[in-house]
């Protein structure tokens, strides 16, 4: 079908390959080579369409956007002329980045202004949440991964998008990977006109963005690069509860979201959300690759000394043992630390003193232990006794327990249930957890390298950025788990279940992936060339080798 792109039509649906409107007599063709087949969008700057590039073999897709003047006085045609130019100019400087549409041509034509872009075929994170219901925390962390890159190539461009909500997020069917469209309101912070200079409200029609997802200082005419990390953030909220930000409670005497009650989070994620949520733009992050550091690296980067273990007052009844293992420094509140007692870092217990003669076992979930009357739960118990020379934890529950940034070289954790445990930057050399259950575990940045995992279960497991060389996985269930940056090198995953796990980045050089399951699986063909697999192995696209 040919659908006319004059915006008083009252009939645009033609003939396939007709040359005129039957309507309006328009014609049908844009600059003779763009046919609109149907819109994509419409709004108060203009509309959005499909179109095939009638001057290139096999008619290849694009959108094909319009920006319509609400008025032909020569002042707003000028002032038209020259945001479209400067859109354009935009576009064309980052179309090189693979997450953001080229620019393929402008043009104006009978008094309103073209954009052709590259088609991305897919579906928004919009519709994919319509369609599949709430996302979870290891789904939001690969959204964030994903975006924040391609935010930061445009912000380092001096582009602000100004605009990021989930409808404006597209996952490309073709590879899977996330690309940001709909550049209608991007703005460029270089000779940018005020509104005082905008009378007709040419700019203000649609340069604010989208009320609840823009930040204040954009809804103020003010936005920053932050802007598009809040407004990024504010999407996952969508995604994670379903409710508009308008519909979300909020102070009214800061005007700021009440959005922790919303959503579960962990305590590492919800410090970045905290950040990139503040309404005071000091208060956030300068830059998205400050904010993936963050992401990454499970807290807010290079704002304090690394975590440090709060000393412990063998003779005191008030022991301020720290709630997960990645701590600040010690508050106030924090008793003095006894003579023989030494502070440490986590991650680094050989040389810890403990009063031995006072810890006694606090009840019979393994998770938990008391020293002297202060309570000491989950992982931590697990440090205690590994330091004292402790290292089979086998056939244990360690629910959520937090181990992170700890050393635990060579433990045995075989068969034990460690579903959402926190491993986060530990150091788990040669450890063994072959036969256990680590579901949701956290282990972003853990050193796993020669570990015993054979069958264990990692679904949904974030194993990003993860040092798993020579790792002897074989047979293990990591499905849907997110391996981002992982260094498999040399790891054995033979018979593995990697089904919808997101390997992209991650070091595959030598990984024995023979009648591994990776079907779904984020991964490039320069990825699995490195990698060793056989007629067994199932590819992403659900084929096998033929020989």
């Amino acid at each position: 079908m040919s659908y006319c792109v004059n915006p008083t039509c009252t009939n645009p649906n033609n003939e396939p390959f007709a040359i005129n409107c039957a309507n309006c007599g328009s014609n049908l063709k844009l600059r003779n080579r763009y046919r609109a087949s149907r819109p994509l969008g419409k709004g108060g700057f203009g509309a959005t369409f499909l179109a095939a590039d009638e001057g290139l073999p096999g008619f290849p897709s694009c959108v094909v956007k319009q920006l319509r003047p609400n008025t032909q006085s020569p002042s707003v045609m000028k002032m038209a002329r020259e945001l479209f130019e400067r859109e354009a100019f935009t576009l064309g400087k980052i179309g090189s980045h693979p997450q953001i549409p080229r620019l393929l041509d402008y043009f104006e034509e009978d008094n309103n202004f073209y954009l052709v872009q590259e088609f991305v075929d897919g579906e928004t994170l919009k519709q994919e949440f319509e369609r599949r219901g709430v996302f979870n925390e290891i789904e939001i962390r690969k959204i964030l991964t994903e975006i924040f890159p391609a935010l930061g190539f445009m912000h380092e461009n001096g582009v602000i998008h100004r605009d990021i909500k989930p409808a404006n997020i597209m996952r490309r069917k073709q590879d899977g990977q996330l690309v940001l469209i709909d550049f209608g309101a991007v703005s460029s912070q270089v000779n940018k006109p005020s509104a005082d200079e905008d009378p007709s409200g040419l700019l203000t029609n649609f340069a604010i963005g989208t009320p609840g997802f823009a930040p204040p200082e954009q809804m103020a005419m003010r936005p920053v690069y932050s802007s598009d990390l809040y407004a990024t953030a504010m999407s996952c909220l969508y995604l994670m509860t379903g409710r508009s930000p308008k519909d979300l409670p909020h102070d009214p005497y800061t005007g700021e979201i009440n959005w922790k009650s919303q959503v579960k989070l962990s305590d590492r994620m919800r410090v970045v959300f905290e950040k990139l949520l503040q309404q005071s733009v000091a208060q956030r992050f300068r830059s998205a690759e400050e904010a993936l550091r963050a992401l990454e690296s499970g807290g807010i980067a290079d704002e304090s000394p690394r975590a440090i273990t709060p000393a412990i007052n063998t003779h005191s009844s008030n022991i301020n043992a720290p709630s997960s293992v990645t701590m600040r420094p010690a508050t106030n509140n924090a008793q003095q630390p006894n003579s023989r007692i030494q502070s440490q870092r986590y991650g680094s217990t050989q040389g810890t003193q403990f009063d031995t003669g006072m810890m006694t076992t606090g009840n019979t979930r393994a998770g938990s232990g008391r020293i002297g009357s202060g309570e000491l739960k989950g992982g931590r118990k697990v440090i205690v006794e590994y330091s004292q020379g402790k290292r089979n934890f086998a056939n244990q529950d360690y629910t959520k327990a937090a181990f992170g940034s700890a050393t635990l070289a060579g433990i045995v954790m075989s068969r034990s249930k460690l579903v959402e445990a926190d491993f986060c930057h530990s150091d788990l050399t040669g450890a063994s957890f072959q036969g256990a259950n680590l579901s949701q575990a956290k282990l972003n940045s853990a050193n796993l390298r020669e570990a015993k995992m054979q069958r264990a279960i990692l679904v949904k497991s974030d194993l990003g950025s993860a040092s798993m060389i020579l790792a002897d996985l074989r047979e293990a269930n990591l499905q849907s788990a997110y391996m981002s940056k992982a260094d498999l090198s040399g790891a054995n995953l033979s018979g593995a279940n990697l089904k919808g796990a997101y390997l992209n980045q991650a070091n595959l050089n030598g990984t024995n992936l023979c009648g591994a399951d990776l079907k779904g699986a984020k991964i490039s063909d320069d990825q699995l060339a490195q990698a060793k697999t056989n007629w067994g192995t199932i590819r992403p696209d659900g084929s096998k080798r033929l020989f």
